[in-house]
């Protein structure tokens, strides 16, 4: 006889696939952090929010909490909805375009980023931690929609945030499959 589920199905339950899913992201930070500062730091286990710890707990008191630029569906469908929005008209040759250039949808867009990406380092800064060592914060946006020019737009004109705890502060970003990480100072 067959169990009821697979083996896959047991393995990615709500909880497992949100604590394996933290796990690759903190692997795929370490991989990046490590070649770009020329350390050796591993994931050795998820934190227990329970005990206030943050999402990774790493070798040599390296911890790392991890937060996601959009939280759930609805709001990044709403904010890419509308950047696809603007996009499709600047393409329009149609549409009226009293006093826009591309430049201003572009900054447009940034700008709804930077406003998620302040309140998400915001809100995690707030936050009490258990730790030792060393705090990092990850802000991942893995959709693949931001590009190095919102970081640097980002960093120039429109941090709005309190670091109250955390020793660096990064982005990292999905491009062509493959993730890059940004230092925010």
């Amino acid at each position: 006889m067959f169990p009821k589920k697979s083996i896959k199905e047991d393995k990615f339950d709500r909880g497992s696939d949100h604590k394996f899913s933290t796990k690759e992201i903190c692997k795929s930070f370490l991989k990046e952090y490590n070649r770009k500062n020329k350390t050796d730091h591993h994931f050795i286990r998820n934190g227990d929010p329970v005990k206030e710890e943050p999402s990774c707990i790493c070798t040599d008191y390296f911890n790392v909490e991890i937060s996601q630029v959009y939280y759930h569906k609805e709001e990044a469908k709403a904010v890419w909805g509308l950047v696809q929005q603007m996009q499709k008209r600047q393409k329009d040759s149609n549409y009226s375009r009293k006093n826009k250039s591309k430049k201003d949808y572009q900054t447009e867009a940034n700008q709804l980023f930077c406003d998620s990406l302040n309140e998400r380092i915001n809100s995690k800064s707030n936050k009490k931690y258990q730790f030792e060592g060393k705090m990092i914060l990850l802000v991942e946006e893995g959709m693949g929609l931001t590009g190095k020019e919102a970081v640097t737009y980002f960093n120039q004109q429109c941090k709005d945030f309190e670091n109250k705890i955390f020793d660096e502060i990064w982005l990292m970003l999905l491009s062509a499959g493959h993730y890059k990480i940004y230092q925010l100072k």
